[in-house]
């Protein structure tokens, strides 16, 4: 099962992104995080991450740049005028992942069962779980709407 995760993470992205963000995503083939002249991030980030329990357990993580997380919010909620709040934004991040994790998890083991905790956001500067969330998992660099993305997984050992 592990071995089929990269590949249908990739695809339920694509299809959560366009149909509930309205946003084109694509696999970062060069995968290169962008940083200023100083090293630092270029980007200020929204990571979220959702805790699954089943045939295996660990926890996904989306990174997500504010920007487009603020993007995401006035397409999803259909706002023109009002600009969306740094909660809306840490509240899309987290039900992105929430969407991800629970579409992901049905194509890949229909009649299994899984428990997912509540999805949680936070803004951060770089777009990373911490080492003690499990092994290394899988990472995937995506480009949505030409910002880079990152989908991380990690499995309990």
């Amino acid at each position: 099962m592990r071995d089929e995760f990269p590949n249908q993470a990739v695809k339920v992205a694509q299809q959560v992104f366009e149909t509930m963000f309205f946003a084109t995503v694509e696999v970062d083939e060069a995968g290169e995080e962008k940083r200023d002249p100083d090293g630092r991030p270029s980007f200020s980030w929204i990571g979220a991450e959702i805790g699954f329990e089943g045939r295996l357990s660990g926890q996904m993580a989306f990174f997500v740049p504010a920007e487009l997380a603020r993007t995401m919010v006035a397409n999803f909620l259909g706002l023109e005028e009002e600009a969306p709040t740094p909660s809306q934004a840490l509240d899309v991040v987290g039900e992105l992942c929430n969407m991800v994790c629970g579409n992901l998890f049905s194509k890949l083991d229909r009649k299994g069962v899984w428990v997912l905790t509540p999805p949680k956001a936070w803004e951060c500067s770089e777009p990373t779980l911490p080492r003690d969330k499990g092994d290394a998992g899988i990472s995937l660099p995506l480009l949505v709407e030409g910002y880079p993305v990152k989908l991380e997984i990690r499995f309990a050992p």
